[in-house]
């Protein structure tokens, strides 16, 4: 009997010591757009590397992974992205690790504090691809019986269309063209962006040309009366209303399609409803002021944000369609959001803070409580990153550029509540960037209800209601 307890106690230390005996060896799933579940790291961790903007695997990354200190394991990925860390190629797995996934071509990310077995890292590339685009023309219906508004006053409408879900998706930045309209029926023209349509005493033209993006989505047009105030040159002072929006749901387009003569019915004024909205003072270090109402879209196809006119100083009044009127009936079944954000000056995007209310009732002034603080006193010394984390945040990120090109140059996300960390060595070093510096931004994220050891980072996204950052200059 002393044998067998003595011989239990053995193998009990050996697994213990050695990370031979788990309780947790799940199958590889890979999470479209990165994220982590499985259930607690005890033993084994399945790791897949994917493209932050194609969601495929990649092969050959180097992923780095073990305790916050002391000498990490190393892996490369397959040819679907994934390395796996067992026992015999990573003893003592038990709980949170530190993670970083690298390769050529991509800045390198880096978690802290993650406890998953399985975890789908995002990588971004240095020269993203540029996401697929179909081009639509057209017009708006009853913009010819519009009355021409006489002195400085123009009417204008942006056409845009609906962004999709995912924040940070190229898509929902594509550029527009510009094309010139004729002034007066003359030889003369002016330059306009492609997606607008203009109308004043010099001239009048609808026909609008838009590059959007591929798959399911709805176009709209928010038709404002712009007053310069007598001073064209100047637009501070410029004072915007709107007046009418045009919309057509339940569209869908493929890679390099051609459309033409779409046209946007109006929304009759019977479904428009205003919408108010009131502010706290804006935070210490910021001057400048920005916020619009959004509309999610039903069965998750993206939103619709009304950026022009903004709520601000400027704005009369906004109003938005309904979700269940007669001329809007492609709404019903979503809801409405408010997106404000506060920054140091128009020019000067940092400290700054964005604060996102879901699902707002517009029944009656939408209300922002207080806007969430950015982390402060973030420093670098040594190699060593430190900051005062903002109390409540569900998480802070790091975020590393390359100040001439704008390139991320290395990503950090923080899921212990860690306020200091340090790098892994990577060769070549992704900071040593061609100006000798790079600017180091770190981030407070609130996302109330979320799991940090089982979440989707894309569904995480839409459950974000604030994000406040600040920035330094950081020599490598």
């Amino acid at each position: 009997m002393r044998k067998t307890a003595r011989g239990a106690l053995l193998w009990g230390l050996w697994a213990a010591g050695c990370g031979s005996v788990s309780n947790n060896h799940p199958t590889p799933v890979l999470v479209p757009g990165g994220g982590i579940s499985g259930g607690a790291i005890d033993g084994y961790v399945n790791v897949y590397v994917i493209d932050t903007d194609t969601n495929i695997g990649i092969s050959g990354a180097s992923v780095q992974l073990g305790p916050a200190t002391g000498t990490p394991c190393l892996g490369l990925t397959d040819s679907t992205g994934l390395v796996t860390f067992d026992p015999m190629s990573c003893a003592g797995l038990r709980g949170a690790v530190t993670l970083t996934a690298s390769v050529a071509d991509y800045a390198p990310t880096t978690w802290i504090g993650a406890n998953g077995a399985n975890m789908t890292v995002n990588l971004q590339a240095t020269t993203r691809p540029m996401p697929d685009t179909a081009t639509v023309s057209g017009t708006i219906a009853g913009w010819d019986s519009l009355p021409v508004p006489a002195g400085n006053h123009t009417t204008i409408a942006l056409v845009g269309a609906s962004q999709t879900p995912n924040l940070g998706d190229l898509a929902n930045s594509i550029t527009q063209p510009m094309r010139n309209v004729s002034l007066g029926g003359t030889a003369l023209t002016t330059s306009i962006p492609a997606n607008a349509c203009v109308k004043n005493t010099l001239a009048d033209d609808c026909n609008w040309q838009l590059i959007t993006h591929t798959g399911p989505q709805a176009h709209f047009a928010i038709i404002v009366d712009s007053d310069n105030n007598g001073t064209p040159d100047d637009m501070s002072d410029d004072v915007t209303t709107p007046v009418g929006w045009a919309l057509l749901t339940g569209l869908g387009f493929t890679a390099n399609q051609t459309v033409v003569s779409e046209t946007l019915p109006a929304v009759a004024a019977a479904d428009l409803q205003p919408f108010t909205a009131a502010f706290p003072a804006l935070p210490a270090g910021m001057t400048y002021f920005n916020a619009y109402p959004a509309i999610e879209l039903p069965d998750g196809v993206g939103r619709i944000p009304a950026v022009v006119p903004t709520l601000g100083k400027n704005v009369m009044m906004t109003s938005i369609p309904k979700l269940t009127g007669t001329t809007t009936a492609g709404l019903a079944g979503g809801s409405y959001d408010l997106l404000a954000q506060a920054q140091a000056t128009q020019t000067a995007s940092e400290p700054a803070t964005l604060d996102w209310m879901h699902g707002v009732n517009v029944g009656a002034t939408v209300a922002l409580a207080a806007w969430l603080a950015p982390p402060t006193a973030i420093t670098a010394l040594n190699g060593q990153y430190s900051f005062v984390p903002t109390t409540g945040a569900t998480v802070h990120s790091a975020e590393f550029k390359d100040p001439q090109s704008g390139n991320r140059t290395w990503s950090v996300t923080i899921f212990d509540g860690s306020s200091s960390f340090k790098l892994p060595g990577l060769s070549p070093d992704p900071l040593a960037t061609a100006s000798g510096t790079d600017t180091l931004t770190v981030s407070a994220l609130m996302i109330p209800g979320i799991n940090l050891t089982n979440f989707e980072i894309n569904e995480a996204t839409q459950k974000l209601t604030g994000i406040a950052s600040d920035q330094i200059t950081v020599t490598p």
